[in-house]
């Protein structure tokens, strides 16, 4: 008895051969790994509340940020967030280090049209076991808002703060040099 044939001529498959294909494929590994990781013995993660060093002075940004953060890290991995770091294997501190409004374009009788935020963090993650810094990166974000829309520097602060949230997860991942 032959199979049936597609349209191209070609032979349609075997069951049993697709299956036997697909357990193949599941079963061998290529060593990527879409899990967030940190690094080896850190469970356990405190992150106070980040420092805010804007010039001039952004009110609250820190607070939104580290929410957001504590929000992202909840969702995206299996760490534990403790209030303490006595608590924790490893402390995420972070600084905001800018938050400048800009214009993007004008109008005609020079209306703004268009602005945008540009948010700028240094991040630092240390052992609680001896001091060391296991993480240092300076992450940053910007977003535009239509003034002409009725939207306002709020609906782009609060899209920068959740993308440098987005942003900062794995940021703090290391970063390996080696042949893994």
């Amino acid at each position: 008895m032959r199979r049936p044939k597609y349209a191209g001529g070609v032979r349609a498959p075997n069951l049993a051969v697709l299956v036997l294909c697909a357990g193949a494929l599941a079963l061998s590994g290529c060593g990527y790994s879409n899990g967030f990781r940190m690094p080896p013995g850190v469970k356990t993660l405190a992150v106070p509340m980040f420092r805010n060093e804007t010039f001039p002075l952004r009110r609250d940004v820190e607070v939104d940020v580290t929410r957001a953060l504590k929000e992202e890290l909840a969702l995206r991995s299996d760490l534990r967030i403790v209030s303490s770091g006595k608590d924790a294997d490893a402390i995420l501190e972070g600084v905001v280090l800018e938050f400048q409004q800009g214009v993007l374009t004008e109008g005609a009788r020079d209306t703004v049209q268009e602005s945008g935020i540009v948010v700028r963090l240094r991040i630092r993650l240390v052992s609680t076991r001896d001091g060391s810094v296991l993480v240092e990166r300076v992450v940053q974000d910007y977003a535009a808002f239509s003034n002409i829309a009725g939207e306002g520097i709020e609906i782009a602060r609060a899209e920068a703060v959740r993308e440098l949230a987005r942003r900062i997860v794995p940021a703090i991942e290391p970063w390996e040099t080696s042949g893994e």
